[in-house]
Formats: C-alpha cells, structure tokens, sequence
C-alpha cells in the first residue's frame, strides 16, 4: 500500500531521510528534477515530437521548487530540448540546492551548445516580465513556481503566470502539485494550474484526493527519488492510496470444491414502490460479485414487478404497508432469511415510512450477521446512532454519501464542506461506534474501525448517475458473503465497483453510462483481478 502524506509530514520525512539516514539533499532534488523530465520525454515519445523542434518553458520559483525545475532543464537540453526558463523571482534570491542547480543548469547549456558546435542557444534564461514581453509559446509547459506547503491566493505575477499558462494549448506537468493547490486540503483560493499531469515525489499527497483537486492535478504520477520506508515510516500516516496489487492480494479465493452455499448466501432487504429499482440493482451487483445465492425480501405488493425482472436472484414476498413498504408483520420472514444468510444487505430503496423505518432500527439492534447498510437503512438511522453501541452484529458497513452521512451524524453543511473536519468526524464516528465507514465522493474514502483510512484510486465522473450506489452494496455485501473482512471488503469493493466504471466509461463514455452498465463490467474486473487477462 501506498501511504498517504500531508505537507508536513513529507517535510519530516525530507528531513529524516538527509539527518538520519545520510541522503544529501541535492540527490533527493537530483531524482526529483529527472523524473519530472522523464515525465515530459516519455510524452515526446508517445506523441512522435521531434525532440530539436519540441519547445518546453519551465516557470521556477525561488525555492526547492523551483531546485527541481532547474534539474528538470538540465535533463531536457542534454536531450537537445530547447528549453525556455522563466525566473519568477531575481537570480540573487536563489538560495540553498535550488542556487546550486541553476548553476549547473548554466554551466550544463554552455557545454552542451559548445560541444555539439550548436548555433542556436538551448537554454534561455529570462525574468517573467521579459518573457511577457516576448509571447512565447511550446509545447510542453512545467509549473515549479511553488510546492506542497503553499497556503493561499497566488498573486501578482505568479497569477499572472498560471492565468498565462492555463491560456495555452500545451501539456502542462505540475511539479509536486500545482502552484496554486493547497497541499492538504486540495482548495483553490481565487486561481491555479491547471496541469495534465502531476509529477509527486516518493508519496501522494493528501491535498490531491479533497475539494476539486483533480480538476488541477490532472494524472498523478508517483515518482520514487531514495527516499527509504524506514524514514517514512518514522512519520507514520494512517491514510492508504489502494492499488490493484492491494486488491488483487485480498481477494477470496474460489475453492475447487466450491457450491453455491459456500461462498456466499446473502439477504438483502431493500425496494418498496416506486424503488423497486434499487434492490434489482443491489441483488444483481452481488451475484455478479460472486456471490452463490442471494434472497431479495420484497413487498410482496411489488412481488410481481420484480419477479419479471430476475432469475438468478430469488424474490422473496413480505407483508406490506398499504403504501407499498414493508410492513412490521414481516419481522418473522425477515428472521428466518437472516438466520439462512451470511451477510445481511439492508436499505436501498427501502423508502422513509415510518414502519419500515422501524423495522430497520429493530434488524440493526437485533441481527447477529454482518451487515452491509445503505440509503434508507442509513436514512432510518438519522438521530437513532445510538442504536449502533447496542447491536449485536460484530461486522457493520455504512455506505453513505455526503448527504447521508450529514443527517447521520448531525453535521453541518459548513462542517462537513471542511475536508479536513469531515475526514476527522469520519474517522471518530468510524471508532465510536465501530463501524466502517465508506464515505461515497470523488474519490471514495473508507474508515476502519482501527482509524485506518483508505483514499480509492479508481472511478470517473460518468458514475455520478442514479444506482450506482446500490450497485457498490451489493458488491460490497457479496464480498462479505465470499469471506473477507469487513475492512477489505470495504476498501476492495470501492475499488473493484470505480474500476468497472472506468471499463463501462472507455466502452461508451461517461454521458450515456448506467449503473446496470457498470454491473456488466465487474465480471471483468474480477477476472482480471484473479487473473491477470
């Protein structure tokens, strides 16, 4: 797993790595600034740019920043890049290993030019308002005007350089985050870089997984620079990026002498008139999840609707209310399904009635098997928390978003708009109460109940479409049923349910995708996962 850090945090581990395990600074800036320039070959190569007609222009700053801009030039004209640095600040102001590099970046171009008997300069050096003066223009830009411990509004010209920037029809690679990007909580106050590509070193950065950051960062692409575990480790972070190796290690196994009672029955309890929808959708994510049999409990007045529309999934009636919910005469039903299952699935599309909402506090306070809680069986919840300290089930999973988790929890709308206030509630709520929490947004959060939190790699704004959360529980749920803790089941659920969103989105693009599009893709991922083809 990759840890997660915030600014601070990766300045300590800086700071361990040079004190304590003897790395000097200059090489940590040395691998820094090479794996940027790796970033901009790989795509010169991948585009078929002339390298001696492509054109790079690097915005530095006065500080490590801008060190690493230096290194990255240097990397660029040895591969006969012409490259046009700009200084956002006076020569005289460098200080420290970036005044080092940009000597050497000197130094580099004047050998280079005289060595290969060049005529034209491959390194030019301006001020900012000089090169306003010139309008240049390239094909590859590199922000290191400012790092992760940037706080604030860029100004002056330094607003002026990222309004210039995000003018052009370039590729634009932010060095460690975009200039303008708070490093923790991802805010944008007035202006920033829009980059492609963001070239992060050793580890990601919190600041990238919060508010609109990705709208700034564009890919995040990691780079290793020596930095060793042990430093890291030093300052530990409790907040993981899941991988597809993290997933593809914890998945369940399939026995060979497997059968379809021994890996995973399931109950779900969910739909209600005119909700009918959600439990199809739930029920058919976990079969196709893995599961070997799942019960769906109905109203039985909408029995009929359903019944048309599943065979794998068996259809159970219940009782209902005379407005189409489940009514509190189904409780002995609803009893024996859950003595028969694994894992119990409770919630979508259960609606708001106030028996059924009963219903669902007496199943949350009663059942012995883990559960899986979603959309009205969290709404049902909503100032009965303290039910959560009562239960009886050792394994519980809430699946909220943020709408969800306010009413849970009480929340304001200006405490949970706070990134980091909402990312502390969760994680206490999570160990208060000793639930997971799968807090559902671009991108999905995950809290343990060891105050462990897990930040999810995959997804895409095409799943913003109605039913793509009681697609998740049913996948979630399913995992649960096959074996894995509530922890992984969580974490790789989220994963494996943004994953088959992001097959269904290069099939047919984001406008046009449904979430039964995305339940069609999990049987892919999960082979892939499992097999690697």
């Amino acid at each position: 797993m990759i840890t997660v850090l915030t600014s601070q945090q990766m300045k300590a581990v800086d700071e361990t790595a040079i004190s304590k395990f003897g790395i000097p600074s200059l090489q940590l800036m040395e691998r820094a600034g090479e794996g940027v320039a790796e970033v901009v070959l790989e795509y010169v190569h991948s585009h078929s740019l002339s390298f001696e007609k492509s054109s790079c222009i690097i915005f530095c700053g006065k500080g490590n920043n801008g060190g690493d801009g230096f290194v990255a030039a240097r990397s660029l004209i040895k591969e006969n890049i012409p490259v046009l640095c700009v200084l956002l600040e006076d020569e005289s102001l460098l200080r420290g290993d970036a005044k080092i590099n940009y000597l050497k970046l000197c130094s580099a171009a004047y050998t280079s030019a005289s060595q290969k008997n060049k005529t034209k300069n491959i390194l030019t050096i301006v001020s900012f308002a000089q090169f306003i003066k010139q309008k240049k223009k390239a094909d590859i830009i590199i922000d290191a005007m400012f790092g992760t411990s940037f706080h604030g509004k860029l100004q002056g010209k330094y607003l002026r350089a990222a309004e210039w920037m995000n003018k052009q029809k370039a590729f634009i690679v932010a060095v460690d985050i975009p200039s303008g990007v708070h490093g923790d909580t991802g805010t944008v106050f007035g202006k920033a870089v829009k980059a492609n590509a963001t070239v992060t070193f050793s580890n990601p950065k919190l600041g990238f997984y919060f508010d609109r950051s990705r709208e700034y960062t564009g890919e995040i692409i990691i780079k290793k620079i020596g930095i060793p575990q042990k430093a890291i480790r030093r300052h530990s972070s409790n907040i993981f990026l899941t991988e597809e190796d993290d997933v593809r290690r914890s998945l369940p196994e399939r026995p060979i002498n497997s059968h379809k009672h021994s890996v995973g029955r399931i109950f779900i309890l969910a739909g209600s008139k005119g909700l009918t929808g959600a439990a199809l959708l739930s029920s058919l994510s976990a079969m196709r999840s893995g599961a070997g049999s799942v019960i769906l409990g109905i109203p039985d007045s909408q029995y009929s609707v359903v019944a048309k529309r599943t065979l794998e999934v068996m259809p159970f009636a219940l009782p209902s209310t005379k407005e189409g919910t489940i009514s509190e005469k189904a409780m002995s039903a609803i009893q024996q399904k859950i003595d028969w299952a694994d894992v119990v699935l409770l919630g979508p599309g259960l609606s708001q009635q106030k028996e059924t909402q009963q219903i669902i506090r007496k199943i949350v306070v009663d059942c012995k098997k883990p559960m899986v809680i979603d959309a009205d069986g969290l709404n049902a919840l909503a100032g009965f928390t303290e039910l959560l300290l009562k239960r009886k089930s050792k394994h519980l999973i809430l699946t909220p978003h943020l709408g969800e988790f306010r009413r849970l929890f009480s929340l304001s709308k200006k405490e949970s708009n706070d990134e980091i206030h909402k990312m502390e509630r969760a994680k206490y709520f999570a160990k208060k109460f000793r639930v997971t929490i799968i807090l559902k947004g671009a991108p999905t959060f995950t809290y343990t109940t060891d105050g462990k939190i897990f930040v999810n790699s995959t997804g895409n704004p095409g799943m913003s479409t109605a039913g793509t959360g009681d697609v998740l529980s049913g996948i979630i749920a399913s995992l649960v049923a096959q074996g894995s803790k509530a922890e992984l089941a969580a974490r790789n659920g989220v994963y494996i349910h943004g994953k088959a969103g992001d097959k269904a989105e290069k099939e047919m693009g984001m406008h046009g995708m449904l979430a039964g599009d995305i339940i069609q893709n999990i049987p892919a991922v999960l082979k892939f996962l499992t097999t690697g083809k």
